[in-house]
C-alpha cells in the first residue's frame, strides 16, 4: 500500500467531493501512514469502542436486576454508594483497557511501517476518540438508570452511537446540512488528520468531560433513590 499511495490518491480523487468529506478523507489520505490509518480509526475502531463502552456501562449494573441477584447483593452489609463506584470502577477499567491495547497496538505497527510520522496528530486523534469512548459509556451508564432493567440496551446504544456518527457525516457531506453536525458529539471531536491546524480541541474536550461527570452524577442519584425490582 506504501507504493501505491498516489495510485490510490488518483482513482480516491473520482469519488464525489460530498462522499469524500463524509468518509473522512482526500487526495493525500493515502500518502501518508497517518491519513490511511484515520480511514479506519474515525469510521470504524472508535465507533466499535464506543458501542462497546456504552452497552457494557448500560448493563453493568442493570444487569443485577435483570438476573436476579440484586436482592442477594443488597442484603451484603455494603452502601450502594459501594457498590455504584465499584461497578463504575469495573467499567472504565475495562474501557480503558480496551483502548490502551487498540493504541498500543496502532503504535506498534506504525513505528514498524511508517517514516516521519507526526505524533501530535496522532495524540490528537486518540485524545479525542478516549473522550469519546467515555462521553458515550456515561450516557449508557444513565441509559440504564432510567429504563427498565430487563430491556435490551443493545439496539439502543447502537443506534446513539452510530447515529451520532452518521449525522457528522451527513454534515460533512452537504454543505447546506452542515447545522446537523451541531448535534453530534463527533462534529467537535473530529478526526481531520489532513488540515494543517489540526490539534486538541481543549474547548470541546473540557465541555465532554464535564458532563460526562455531570452523568455519572445523576446516575448515581437516580440509583440510590431508585426502587430495585425483584
Amino acid at each position: 500500500m506504501k507504493n501505491m499511495g498516489d495510485e490510490m490518491a488518483a482513482m480516491m480523487s473520482q469519488l464525489p467531493e460530498g462522499m469524500m468529506k463524509a468518509m473522512g478523507i482526500d487526495a493525500e489520505t493515502f500518502n501518508s501512514i497517518l491519513g490511511m490509518y484515520n480511514t479506519y480509526y474515525g469510521i470504524y475502531i472508535i465507533v466499535l469502542l464506543s458501542i462497546y463502552a456504552s452497552s457494557t456501562a448500560a448493563t453493568i449494573i442493570s444487569k443485577e436486576e435483570k438476573n436476579k441477584t440484586a436482592e442477594f447483593l443488597l442484603t451484603k452489609p455494603i452502601s450502594r454508594k459501594t457498590i455504584f463506584k465499584t461497578k463504575l470502577f469495573v467499567l472504565f477499567t475495562l474501557a480503558l483497557i480496551a483502548f490502551f491495547v487498540q493504541t498500543l497496538t496502532a503504535i506498534a505497527f506504525i513505528i514498524a511501517l511508517g517514516d516521519q510520522v507526526n505524533w501530535s496528530v496522532f495524540i490528537t486523534m486518540h485524545t479525542h476518540g478516549f473522550v469519546l469512548v467515555l462521553f458515550f459509556s456515561c450516557i449508557g451508564l444513565l441509559l440504564s438508570m432510567l429504563n427498565k432493567p430487563k430491556m435490551n440496551f443493545m439496539g439502543m446504544v447502537v443506534g446513539l452511537v452510530f447515529g451520532s456518527y452518521l449525522l457528522s457525516t451527513i454534515a460533512k457531506a452537504a454543505d447546506a446540512l452542515s447545522w446537523i453536525g451541531y448535534v453530534s458529539p463527533f462534529h467537535y471531536l473530529d478526526f481531520s488528520v489532513s488540515d494543517p491546524d489540526y490539534g486538541i480541541n481543549v474547548v470541546a474536550v473540557g465541555i465532554m468531560l464535564f458532563v460526562s461527570v455531570l452523568l455519572v452524577i445523576v446516575s448515581f442519584r437516580v440509583y440510590e433513590g431508585k426502587d430495585i425490582s425483584s
